[in-house]
């Protein structure tokens, strides 16, 4: 019989740390009551940010995700899913109050940092069968549906899911498929959910949620018709607004709304005339000018409330009490009515400023983010060479692919010479 001895007495605290999770989630079976510790303590100290990523190498883990995929000794050698899977075991003393509260806690954190890698343990199929559940309950209107809509669907007034929206979720426009609705009534309920959001019912907006998130506090159901509009409702409230527009811009209202209702004849006239247009040209720079200023006075708000932030390269920033200070002095500036496009400008150009001087004063946080915009850099190249087919590459080579090759190739060798150098 042969017996396998791990010697671990020349690793580090923090690697010890690691150790002992691995094996706990190895060796617990059902009752992995030791491994949950073990990761609360791990993501309450982000252990997977202080460990080297790898033999030879300082770097740590950028993520959460490569500590957990990661082969031992560096990392648990486990798949993200198998990990959420554990999570949902209770811990044998989460009847403590300041116990479950940790514990749930460090379930938030671990699925959302996750999430972030588009890895929630959620399932199409839930997710289908969410959905249905979702349409079951569809007329009766009510926060819940409009909560489950902000966790499956990104944003797009379109119905279509945009380039930047989470890695998870599904475009209005298969969500309406999937339900057997319209996406704009799907997008109807995402409005709700915003726009209480902007009035300070619930803390997460939609691009905080992702399927499969815990549950929220809910805001009472009594004020759900103030924030949730029928299509004819809501036709009215856009009419009201673009009369209002329409006296401010010194024209009848009657002509802005003959317009609004016959968005053809508007399409048509933009392809026929050219003053029109123009005009349709200037609005749609005006309107995206004002999107702007919008996201820009919430970035400011949210930097200044919770004194974080991502760096260039991604990496989370906390900035210390003084440049907290400063990013709050910005907000008094950005939520005056009257504050300019320029004005909100300024503001976020000195909060990224900000920013940008809280990792700069950091020597180490310096190297993490030069260390990671490298790796960034260097992974996205290497996918792209992989997505190459040789046979389509040597049936279309001409000298010129072949040059622009061997210089792509000189340059990586002579990165690699010059990193290997002592």
């Amino acid at each position: 019989m042969t017996v396998r001895v791990e010697s671990n007495s020349h690793l580090t605290e923090d690697q010890q740390r690691v150790y002992q999770l691995r094996t706990s989630l190895e060796r617990n079976g059902g009752t992995p009551g030791g491994f949950l510790d073990l990761l609360m303590a791990v993501v309450e100290e982000k252990t997977w940010q202080q460990v080297p990523s790898d033999v030879n190498v300082d770097q740590p883990f950028a993520s959460l995700k490569e500590f957990i995929e990661a082969k031992p000794p560096f990392g648990l050698g486990h798949k993200p899913d198998y990990v959420l899977k554990v999570l949902q075991v209770p811990h044998p003393n989460e009847g403590v109050p300041e116990i479950r509260r940790r514990m749930e806690a460090m379930r938030v954190a671990v699925r959302a940092m996750l999430a972030e890698d588009g890895i929630t343990g959620y399932g199409e199929e839930q997710r289908d069968r969410d959905i249905k559940a979702w349409s079951a309950l569809d007329r009766s209107g009510g926060w819940w549906l409009a909560f489950f809509v902000a966790c499956q669907v990104s944003k797009g007034a379109d119905g279509k899911q945009t380039a930047a929206s989470h890695p998870a979720k599904i475009s209005a426009a298969e969500f309406a498929r999937r339900s057997g609705t319209s996406a704009e009534r799907v997008l109807r309920y995402l409005q709700a959910w915003e726009a209480a959001r902007e009035a300070g019912l619930v803390q997460l907006g939609s691009t905080d949620l992702f399927p499969g998130h815990e549950a929220v506090d809910l805001p009472d159901e009594e004020v759900w018709g103030r924030f949730y509009s029928s299509r004819r409702s809501s036709t009215s409230e856009r009419s009201a607004l673009v009369a209002a527009a329409a006296e401010v811009a010194g024209i009848r209202p009657t002509k802005a709304l003959e317009v609004k209702e016959n968005p053809t004849a508007l399409k048509v006239a933009i392809i026929a005339d050219q003053r029109t247009a123009e005009a349709a040209k200037q609005a749609l720079e005006v309107r995206a000018a004002e999107a702007r200023k919008t996201e820009r006075v919430e970035y400011i708000r949210r930097v200044a409330h919770d004194g974080k932030a991502k760096s260039s390269a991604g990496l989370a920033v906390d900035l210390p009490d003084q440049a907290k200070a400063k990013a709050a002095s910005y907000v008094a500036v950005v939520q005056d009515e009257k504050a300019t496009p320029e004005a909100v400008a300024e503001a976020y150009e000195a909060v990224q400023a900000l920013i940008a001087e809280t990792v700069t004063s950091d020597p180490e946080f310096s190297i993490r983010e030069q260390r990671t915009r490298f790796t960034k850099a260097i992974t996205t190249t290497v996918k792209s060479i992989e997505s190459i087919d040789p046979d389509d590459l040597i049936a279309v080579a001409d000298d010129d692919l072949r040059a622009a090759l061997v210089a792509a190739q000189k340059r990586i060798n002579d990165l690699a010479d010059l990193i290997a150098q002592p």
